[in-house]
């Protein structure tokens, strides 16, 4: 049986958690909070290690948060379990 990855949810308003190790697509993984298992989802996309990997779904133009605040906007919608970088948020900072 595959291990079970893990990812770390900074703050329970979290859209996003942070991968732990090197997450292939198909894999298991555990969310974290508080050195508890919160959720358990299969990774959609391969997730390199300290990248985002999303734990609710988030609609296109919706905010992402991380550490309980906004880091970005979905500039398409994602689904849980995928990659959250680059293709699908752009940043917020700076703009009104």
């Amino acid at each position: 049986m595959p291990s079970i990855k893990k990812a770390i949810l900074l703050n329970k308003a979290d859209s996003v958690a942070t991968a732990l190790s090197q997450i292939q697509k198909g894999d298991v993984v555990d969310i974290i909070y508080n050195n508890e298992t919160v959720n358990r989802l299969i990774a959609l996309d391969d997730i390199e290690i300290y990248h985002k990997i999303a734990v609710v779904p988030i609609q296109s133009g919706n905010n992402v948060y991380k550490y309980g605040e906004v880091i970005g906007k979905a500039i398409k919608s994602i689904e849980i379990g995928q990659c959250v970088h680059i293709d699908n948020i752009e940043s917020v900072r700076g703009k009104k």
